[in-house]
C-alpha cells in the first residue's frame, strides 16, 4: 500500500551549475544567458578567434561545443 501522506518527488537529473569555465547553464530561463559581463567575455573570444559565432551561440545556450 502506498503512503499518500508524502507525494512522490522526482529530483532533477542535473543541478544547474555555473563555473568559471562553464558560466552558462542549459536552463533557458536562467539569468546567466543575459549577463552583460559574461556575454562581453564571449564576444571578446569571438573577436580573438577563440570561438566562431556559431560556437559562441552554443556556448551561451549552455550546450556542448
Amino acid at each position: 500500500m502506498q503512503n499518500t501522506d508524502h507525494p512522490l518527488v522526482i529530483p532533477m537529473e542535473d543541478d544547474i551549475l555555473h563555473t568559471k569555465s562553464h558560466p552558462f547553464c542549459s536552463d533557458p530561463t536562467c539569468p546567466c544567458h543575459e549577463d552583460p559581463e559574461l556575454l562581453s567575455d564571449v564576444a571578446r573570444a569571438v573577436e580573438q578567434g577563440l570561438f566562431t559565432p556559431a560556437e559562441a551561440t552554443r556556448f551561451v545556450e549552455g550546450k556542448a561545443l
